[in-house]
């Protein structure tokens, strides 16, 4: 009995490990909470975090990007205005795979400038991107692009899903 209790309480633990929130530094100034522990990886200089929820039918990104490694060295939207969101946005719609942005806007995101993003992935072949929408706000700190996307299978998804994530966003001074 004593062995059944002691298996019961890992299990447990295990569990609720499992499904707490997990605050995940981006950068020196930004973090964020992921509903699970992210995976990490490294492309073409930057930093993915990726996270699905138990249920797979949502899941958490976040990119950083440092671009003083190509000659940038303060904020890029301080130096080359908001011009600089359309760049961003041309470069990134040629990487999506097939996917559309469905709405874009410049906003304020805590008390940052950032482009809001909504992506439908209905006819994208990129594996995150796949027959899901997305919402995602693009920011800098300094030269630091950062990025948060949330994810979505459900065809009716809507940036409110999102909030909680969004929310977790914390970016100190």
């Amino acid at each position: 009995m004593k062995k059944l209790i002691l298996a019961f309480i890992a299990f447990a633990s295990v569990q609720i490990a499992n499904g707490q929130n997990v605050p995940q530094k981006l950068s020196e100034k930004v973090t964020v909470v992921f509903p699970t522990k992210p995976a990490e990886r490294s492309a073409n200089g930057a930093t993915i975090f990726f996270a699905t929820d138990k249920d797979s039918t949502k899941s958490y990104g976040a990119l950083v990007f440092d671009l003083s490694a190509m000659g940038l060295m303060g904020d890029p939207i301080e130096m080359m205005g908001d011009g600089f969101w359309e760049q961003l946005k041309a470069g990134m719609s040629s990487q999506m795979a097939g996917a559309n942005i469905n709405k874009d806007m410049i906003t304020k995101f805590k008390d940052k400038n950032s482009l809001y993003i909504e992506i439908d992935g209905a006819n994208s072949s990129d594996e995150n991107l796949k027959g899901k929408k997305a919402f995602g706000y693009i920011f800098f700190m300094g030269p630091v692009l950062h990025q948060v996307l949330y994810y979505s299978s459900n065809k009716e998804a809507k940036a409110a899903d999102a909030q909680a994530f969004f929310d977790s966003v914390e970016i100190g001074k």
